[in-house]
């Protein structure tokens, strides 16, 4: 593929580990056997991520990705009988501010960046929350592009547009990086070359629009550039 001007990042899938993070902190503020934690976990992202797409086909303006996330953290606790208490709700919001990246993350961004290439991250949280786990990251991102901005969460074309409608970068010559099939399809819908760090061996839900390129960890992705 031709070398892009800006590499785009998803975050909470590509970049960052949620479950690794997230799992010790419910488990300790509710007092949880870890694979009792797990699966709060994963039903409390799932329930995110079906907010945020309820958000996209309302119509009713844009909901933020933290009011969001509490909506789901009550749910998931709502349906497994748990009371949590104010702070403890808190917290546990608050530790989506400090998801740590997968080991090999922050050395690929740096990575990229020394091939020539800006790098942005591009996905669905808050500006506030992107702009805090970037922190994690010691080379930085040149820019940070949420759906606060696009006013949409993914897969809706406003949020790839960003490069576009805030930079001016032609579709052209970005190359995003997401870490879901659902991120994929948005991309490459989009008219933007997409690698897919499929991490977990996950299979598309539509092939009409497979990923520029497939790579097991981020670790493949410069030699790509």
């Amino acid at each position: 593929m031709p070398k892009p001007k800006l590499v785009t990042f998803d975050v909470y899938m590509a970049l960052l580990d949620i479950e690794g993070s997230l799992v010790p902190v419910v488990a300790d503020r509710l007092n949880m056997k870890v694979n009792a934690a797990a699966t709060f976990v994963r039903t409390w992202r799932a329930k995110q991520m079906e907010r945020a797409a309820t958000s996209n086909s309302l119509d009713k303006g844009h909901t933020s990705f933290r009011t969001i996330t509490g909506m789901a953290l009550d749910y998931v606790a709502g349906q497994n009988g748990v009371a949590i208490s104010p702070e403890t709700r808190e917290v546990l919001i608050r530790a989506w501010d400090e998801l740590n990246p997968w080991p090999e993350a922050n050395g690929v961004v740096g990575a990229v960046k020394a091939k020539g290439c800006m790098t942005a991250i591009l996905s669905n949280g808050d500006q506030a929350m992107l702009e805090a786990v970037a922190k994690n990251f010691s080379s930085g991102f040149d820019h940070i592009l949420s759906a606060e901005t696009a006013g949409k969460y993914k897969p809706h074309p406003a949020i790839y547009d960003l490069p576009t409608t805030v930079l001016g970068i032609e579709k052209m010559d970005v190359l995003h990086v997401a870490g879901s099939a659902n991120d994929v399809l948005g991309t490459i819908a989009a008219g933007i070359a997409c690698v897919w760090s499929n991490r977990h061996g996950d299979i598309l839900l539509d092939p009409a629009y497979p990923p520029t390129s497939v790579v097991s960890d981020l670790t493949g992705v410069p030699e790509l550039l």
